[in-house]
């Protein structure tokens, strides 16, 4: 049985990902939870296959999928699962920044 864990994010330095996107993550029981930001218009140009289980803390994003699927439009409050192997990429929507907590499941684990 694991311990009880509490994440500070707010005492976590962030962390520059790609351009207009950071993060402030740690490890808990082998999975890295995060606090991600998109900053206002910021978008990932690269597809990403691993799985997210998250919640939109402030903000609205876009997911776009490889396979052509219908983007999931995500706002302040959303609870959200992108699956393993779907490959997608995120893209601001907000006039500001959007902030995420994210629970990543790597895809093949």
């Amino acid at each position: 049985m694991s311990e009880p864990v509490a994440v500070r994010f707010g005492d976590l330095a962030w962390e520059d990902d790609v351009a207009g996107i950071r993060d402030r993550a740690s490890t808990v029981d082998s999975s890295r939870w995060a606090m991600v930001e998109y900053a206002a218009d910021a978008a990932r140009a690269e597809w990403c296959e691993d799985g997210h289980r998250g919640l939109v803390h402030d903000g609205e994003i876009e997911y776009e999928f490889g396979d052509g699927r219908d983007k999931l439009v995500l706002r302040t409050g959303d609870a959200f699962l992108l699956p393993s192997g779907v490959a997608h990429r995120g893209r601001n929507l907000a006039g500001g920044p959007t902030t995420m907590f994210l629970i990543d499941d790597p895809a093949g684990a």
